[in-house]
């Protein structure tokens, strides 16, 4: 490595003042020392240079250099730095939301830690993963939209740039809902272009049945008749429909029965003997426990057409019974088509019982169902009601369907209520009481919650006014306050050490306050005492040897009051000396057993001159009886020598350290 030049200093005048010759030769003697002319190598000043000739540093990034502010080097790219493999991560865990998939894991357990790499795939395979992100946290929100599936897996990079192993080989699964809207707005349409559905609309939209003994001019409310409305007619026992140009009833009739009956091609010369076709069989047993009345009927036509046999049947049967202990009556009706072997039907039973102890039962049953190629598909209700004089009355309607919908006018084009695969869907809904035992909820407006055991993994707040809160653990990674954290907003005596736990709590300013520092004693402190003794006597003028150890000479001492154990001190010694040796600044804290620091003070320059010397340290060791350090410079030393005119003692303790 070249060395620089460094010019020779000039020889201090002696035709000059004694002060200021002396001065000079102070500072020259500080310069020596540093260029390294002087005293112990070691001390020897290094210059920048020198620094990045040697190849720990590089450059300056900071250009112009400025003296003043921090030396910035780049360091030198040949260092070599930690190349461990980075262990894998553990505790992937992810899942989903409605549009939004939470990745969350383990945080790293490496010193060298410096980001963490987030993969995904759509399949389980972790060689068609792809790279979304990197993050120096230990928790992601990955948003994906509806309805969306993906894998994931992790790694960890260390500062050096070193990858660590993914989590595992198999991906962390996770889902997000699917669009509630949308898929509501898909099953009320399919349900909407079902066969029923105008059918449906229809009865409840148009058609209402007035009871009256006179021809309605008016529906019941005083609203205009319409197209369909019913009209029964409560003296003849007549049931009318209003035609389909609303300005007439009509008597109710079948019209295919009409047209059949009263066609001249009937068989039989009667419409008693035409209507005999039909069979008809009525049973009537009665005897003194016990009577029965049962209806049977069935209708069936058939028709063979181009190798097709198409078959409809209409079954009906009606019974009652009574005995001395049960009343029962039950009516079957069953509306059967098939095709070629496919089939649908439609099956009605009423059933009504009662018995002598108060058991009753009515029921209603509806079942739909068809059948084609060996594929079935049905659908049922039941309405029922039941009492015993046991366990009371009940109610119940129970349904089996694929899909079932409740609808609130014909023009909705949503239903609000639907159940479809297992699951329900609600449009909208309103819950006084509810119990949830998993919750998604991709917007919510709480006025009042109680929350008794909640898992947040990832929160935004707009704008909240917590006027109560009770946590009693809480564990926040990553935490912003965007306003005042001020004093009204913290309780007095609330926010103590026990609750700010850290290794370093970075404070950016101290407002202009007076304050203190609580010490091992348990009393408060200041943040900083000072203390000084200056002696301009020239207590011992020429030259002063210490020629046994039992001498003891102390020029000067002050003591520091109110300091708490582990404070740091800075004690500064400024004395003009001639030759001295073995000077000692000691401290004790009963002024009796001193501690001695290092090094001593020694001068040989064979003049007297202005010295400066400075010692930094810790106090250690002080009984929490004990506040006070008393300080002094003692010469008491085997073959010590002083020389001085004037010594002064500067004591400095910071309490914070």
């Amino acid at each position: 490595m070249p060395k620089t030049k460094v010019p020779a200093l000039k020889n201090i005048p002696n035709k000059i003042d004694r002060e200021l010759k002396d001065t000079l030769e102070s500072m020259k003697e500080a310069q020596e020392v540093r260029l390294g002319r002087r005293g112990d190598p070691l001390d020897r000043a290094i210059t920048l240079r020198e620094l990045i000739d040697s190849g720990l540093a590089k450059q300056l990034r900071n250009r112009p250099f400025d003296p003043n502010g921090l030396i910035d080097f780049i360091p030198n790219d040949d260092t070599v730095g930690d190349l461990a493999i980075p262990p894998a991560p553990t505790g992937l865990e992810a899942s989903g939301a409605f549009t939004e998939i939470i990745v969350d894991w383990n945080p790293a357990q490496y010193s060298n830690h410096a980001f963490t790499e987030v993969w995904r795939s759509r399949d389980d395979e972790i060689g068609t993963a792809v790279l979304i992100t990197t993050t120096a946290s230990f928790i992601i929100t990955d948003p994906v939209g509806y309805d969306q599936t993906y894998f994931y897996w992790v790694r960890f990079v260390s500062t050096d740039n070193v990858r660590g192993p993914f989590n595992q080989t198999n991906g962390t699964k996770a889902e997000t809902v699917e669009n509630i809207g949308a898929v509501m707005q898909q099953l009320s349409e399919e349900l909407s272009n079902l066969p029923g559905f105008n059918l449906m609309s229809t009865i409840a939209t148009a058609a209402t049945v007035i009871r009256s003994s006179n021809e309605p001019s008016a529906r019941n409310d005083s609203s205009a008749i319409q197209v369909n409305d019913i009209w029964f007619d409560t003296d003849d026992g007549q049931v009318y429909t209003r035609n389909s140009a609303n300005n007439a009833w009509v008597a109710s009739r079948d019209a295919t029965l009409v047209t059949l009956v009263g066609a001249s091609s009937f068989t039989g010369s009667t419409i008693s003997s035409a209507l005999s076709t039909a069979q008809s069989d009525i049973v009537t047993v009665t005897n003194a426990q016990s009577a029965t009345a049962s209806s049977l009927s069935s209708l069936t036509s058939t028709v063979t057409s181009n190798n097709n046999t198409l078959t409809a049947s209409i079954n009906s049967e009606a019974t009652t019974r009574a005995n001395a202990d049960t009343a029962l009556t039950n009516s079957v009706n069953n509306l059967t088509s098939t095709v070629n072997g496919n089939s649908s039907s439609i099956s009605t039973l009423s059933t009504t019982t009662a018995s002598h102890t108060g058991d009753l039962n009515a029921m209603f049953v509806l079942t739909v169902a068809t059948e084609s190629n060996g594929s079935k598909s049905a659908a049922g209700m039941v309405v029922g009601s039941n009492a015993s004089n046991g366990s009371g009355a009940q109610s119940f309607v129970q349904f089996q369907a694929d899909k079932f919908a409740i609808w609130n006018n014909t023009n909705a084009s949503v239903a609000p209520f639907i159940v479809s695969g297992g699951s329900v869907f609600i449009d909208s809904a309103r819950i006084q009481d509810g119990a949830i035992t998993n919750a998604r909820i991709a917007d919510a407006t709480i006025e009042n919650a109680k929350i008794a055991d909640a898992t947040i993994l990832t929160a935004k707040i707009g704008d909240a006014q917590i006027t109560t809160a009770k946590i009693d653990d809480l564990a926040v990674n990553n935490a912003k306050v965007l306003g005042d954290l001020s004093a009204t907003k913290i309780t007095a005596d609330q926010l103590d050490s026990a609750r700010i736990n850290v290794d370093t709590l970075n404070v950016k300013h101290f407002d202009n306050v007076s304050t203190d520092i609580k010490s091992h004693t348990g009393s408060f402190v200041p943040l900083g005492v000072e203390a000084n003794v200056q002696s301009w006597s020239g207590t011992y003028p020429g030259q002063t040897i210490i020629s046994s150890e039992s001498s003891s000479i102390v020029n000067i001492s002050c003591q520091t009051a109110n300091i708490r154990n582990n404070a740091k001190y800075r004690v500064v010694y400024s004395a003009v000396l001639g030759n001295v040796r073995n000077g000692t600044i000691q401290y004790s804290f009963d002024n009796s057993n001193f501690v001695s620091l290092s090094p001593t003070v020694n001068a040989n320059a064979g003049t007297f001159r202005t010295y400066v010397f400075i010692w930094d340290g810790q106090i250690t060791g002080m009984s929490s009886s004990q506040s006070t350090v008393y300080w002094r410079i003692n010469w008491n030393v085997f073959g010590g020598q002083v020389n001085s005119t004037y010594q002064a003692l500067y004591v400095t303790m910071d309490n914070t350290q």
